[in-house]
C-alpha cells in the first residue's frame, strides 16, 4: 500500500516533463544526461538484449521507474532486466517495475549526493541479484552481485579490455562494448 505522498509524487510525476526519484519522502530531480551517458546506458541495453534474445527476459531502458515495495523508493535505473514475468505496481498505470533482476546505473560526473542512498536501497529490493554501476569518464565498472548467503560481493573492472561476467545469469558484459563510441577523459 502506497502512502499519501508516495501517491501524491506518482501523481506530479505522471504529468512531470523530466524524471525525479522519490526517496524517504524527499524528491530528486535527475540530472539531463550527457552523450557519453546515453551511449553507455543505450550499448549496455543493446548488448544485454542481444545475449538474453530468445529467453523468458526483458531489457528495459531508463525511461522505466522502479519500485521497491516496502520502502520509499521510485528510481529510474539507466538499464533494468527482468527475469521471468514484469510485475507492475497494482494502480491501473504499469509504469512501475517491482521485480527488477539487474539493475545499471551510469554514474554522472559529478553524482548527485543522493545517489548513494539509492544505490543501498537498490539492494534492498528482494529480486536485485546484480547491480551494475558504471562511470561515465573512465572505463571503470563496478558489479554488486547477492551471493547465496544473500550477503553482498562487489567486483570491480577496468580498462576496455575487461569483461564483466554475471555467471548464474549467463550474462558478459564486455567494456569495450560498453564503451563503444564514448571518447573517454581517463
Amino acid at each position: 500500500m502506497l502512502s499519501d505522498a508516495e501517491k501524491d509524487y506518482l501523481a506530479t510525476e505522471r504529468l512531470a516533463s523530466g524524471p525525479s526519484e522519490y526517496l524517504s519522502g524527499q524528491t530528486f530531480p535527475l540530472p539531463g544526461r550527457t552523450l557519453a551517458q546515453s551511449l553507455i546506458a543505450d550499448n549496455t541495453a543493446l548488448y544485454l538484449a542481444g545475449q538474453v534474445q530468445g529467453r523468458d527476459c526483458t531489457v528495459l531502458g531508463s525511461a522505466t521507474r522502479v519500485h521497491a515495495l516496502g520502502s520509499e523508493l521510485f528510481t529510474y535505473p539507466d538499464v533494468t532486466v527482468v527475469f521471468g514475468k514484469a510485475l507492475w505496481l497494482a494502480d491501473g498505470y504499469r509504469d512501475n517495475l517491482l521485480n527488477p533482476t539487474v539493475l545499471v546505473r551510469v554514474l554522472p560526473h559529478p553524482m548527485p549526493a543522493h545517489f548513494q542512498e539509492v544505490f543501498e536501497a537498490y539492494y534492498a529490493i528482494p529480486t536485485v541479484q546484480h547491480v551494475v554501476l558504471i562511470t561515465e569518464y573512465a572505463a571503470r565498472v563496478s558489479l554488486g552481485s547477492r551471493n547465496a548467503a544473500g550477503n553482498l560481493d562487489v567486483f570491480g573492472f577496468t580498462g576496455l579490455e575487461a569483461v564483466l561476467t554475471i555467471e548464474d545469469l549467463d550474462l558478459e558484459l564486455p567494456l569495450a562494448e560498453v564503451y563503444r563510441g564514448v571518447v573517454l577523459r581517463a
